[in-house]
């Protein structure tokens, strides 16, 4: 393979109805001829992707550029290949396999990109390309418009030739907005969001709030609060919210927020009568010889997503207690009983 194929880098604890025989060899043959004569549709991950030949010519720095694999055009942008381009301006192209990474490097500055993934990493921040890369007959195909720009090149465009000018500048650029773009489009291809370290968490009350009601997911909002996911306190939360659904039955949700784009998910939901009462969880904790006044928290929350349990943590003699236990039967899910300082 010319280039790679790849993908980017979470935290946890623990018919056809059947013809004739003759009918179905003539189908065969029939799909094989297809598959030779219309090559225009590329697998890309899980969903297809369709594409045109852009039929451009590309020069740089007057010399025209010649690729193994044509540029095409994919919902309005157009991909080259990405090695012949980026070594063409004197960049170099490696692939890590270990960490499914593609870098790019140039002048001691590095980009860090993954197939499938429109999100790119530069000097510690998110760069959100106009479309992700995609691999055709091992070639890895990336937007002109990122990686001419990225690389601190000017572009210019002649619509009646069908051709991209590229005149070198001879090192990274900043990614700042193209020159002449409007703040919208600007926002569509350069947005950059700071690289947040520390654990995810879920939206504000009122964004919360609002996000489940503009929804229609409650009718009616009783009660938001932020809920750990782990039994650290420092680890990763959502935003729970309890209300009344359309059906009148009282439901739990769990709130995820994307801490680069901002967008608000579903990370769990339950109906409170289909679970254990915090009264039970007691009991199945009693039996196993947990005093009630040992318990320091019981909580409910997703383990992972869409998998609701009772978080509880309790302290007895020289013992402290961790468990997980299936919101719905009280199945232990995760158990660990250390000894205090551990």
């Amino acid at each position: 393979m010319d280039d790679f194929s790849l993908t980017f880098v979470s935290y946890a604890v623990p018919c056809t109805a059947g013809y004739s025989e003759r009918n179905d060899i003539f189908m065969k043959i029939l799909m094989v001829i297809v598959i030779l004569l219309v090559p225009s549709t590329v697998l890309a991950g899980p969903q297809e992707q369709t594409f045109v030949p852009a039929n451009v010519k590309v020069f740089i720095n007057k010399k025209q550029i010649l690729f193994d694999e044509e540029p095409i055009i994919i919902n309005n942008a157009i991909l080259l290949p990405l090695r012949e381009i980026a070594e063409s301006l004197d960049a170099t192209v490696k692939w890590n396999q270990s960490l499914n990474q593609v870098f790019i490097e140039k002048d001691d500055e590095k980009l860090i990109l993954s197939l499938e993934s429109n999100r790119v990493l530069y000097d510690r921040k998110l760069f959100v390309m106009e479309q992700a890369p995609i691999v055709i007959n091992g070639h890895t195909m990336v937007s002109l418009r990122f990686i001419t720009t990225a690389l601190g090149t000017n572009l210019t465009w002649d619509e009646k030739n069908r051709t991209v000018n590229i005149v070198d500048n001879g090192n990274f650029a900043e990614l700042q907005p193209a020159i002449g773009d409007s703040e919208v489009n600007a926002d569509k291809y350069y947005k950059w969001y700071d690289v947040t370290v520390g654990p995810n968490s879920g939206p504000s009350s009122e964004e919360a709030k609002n996000y489940i009601l503009k929804q229609g997911i409650l009718n009616e909002v009783k009660d938001v609060q932020y809920t750990y996911i782990r039994f650290n306190e420092f680890g990763d939360s959502v935003t729970m919210v309890s209300g009344i659904d359309e059906d009148k039955q009282e439901k739990i949700i769990w709130l995820n927020k994307d801490r680069y784009t901002g967008d608000i998910s579903i990370y769990g939901t339950a109906l409170k009568n289909l679970g254990l009462s915090q009264e039970t969880v007691i009991s199945i904790l009693q039996e196993k010889s947990i005093n009630e006044a040992s318990i320091k928290k019981l909580y409910i929350a997703p383990y992972y997503k869409d998998e609701i349990v009772w978080f509880v943590i309790a302290e007895q003699e020289d013992k402290q207690y961790y468990y997980c236990l299936d919101f719905f039967t009280g199945s232990v899910v995760v158990e660990h009983v250390l000894n205090k300082g551990e």
